[in-house]
């Protein structure tokens, strides 16, 4: 599914007449409208330097985190099947097989796709410098040098 994330401003965020997925008024300053050319929903966060990032889990379910939020959503309907408010700020997705690991600061959450419960967190003993999947694994390395495991 080819997703698009569009910039807008407040005032069209406030004007457009389609389903918002997730805001926080007070401390929001950046606006977009996520679509996939059939569908699109506003979204509202507080970082404007940095985009959402979205992944699909399968050709109706799709993933978006940015700031302290994380939703799974079906397309299709705009349902918003799990929110997670983060205890810090989103870095990125990881899908592999039914399992869906969200990437934070300092902590990686564990969802199975499958149901959408959260089976685990893992606290991260510092930031992350990179990660990657390898052999079924989740492998983190962190900024002072630790490496942690994630399956």
């Amino acid at each position: 599914m080819n997703i698009n994330v569009k910039k807008i401003s407040e005032l069209d965020f406030r004007n457009l007449k389609i389903p918002t997925l997730f805001e926080d008024e007070p401390i929001d300053r950046a606006f977009g409208i996520v679509s996939n050319g059939r569908a699109e929903y506003k979204i509202g966060w507080q970082s404007e330097d940095i985009k959402p990032v979205v992944k699909c889990i399968n050709v109706l379910l799709c993933s978006i985190g940015i700031d302290l939020v994380f939703v799974i959503f079906d397309f299709s309907t705009g349902e918003v099947l799990k929110k997670v408010y983060l205890d810090y700020y989103f870095y990125d997705i990881i899908i592999h097989k039914e399992l869906l690991f969200v990437i934070t600061q300092l902590e990686v959450i564990r969802i199975i796709t499958t149901d959408f419960s959260l089976n685990k967190t893992y606290s991260l003993p510092d930031y992350i410098e990179n990660f990657k999947i390898e052999k079924g694994i989740l492998v983190i390395k962190c900024i002072g040098g630790d490496i942690v495991y994630v399956q």
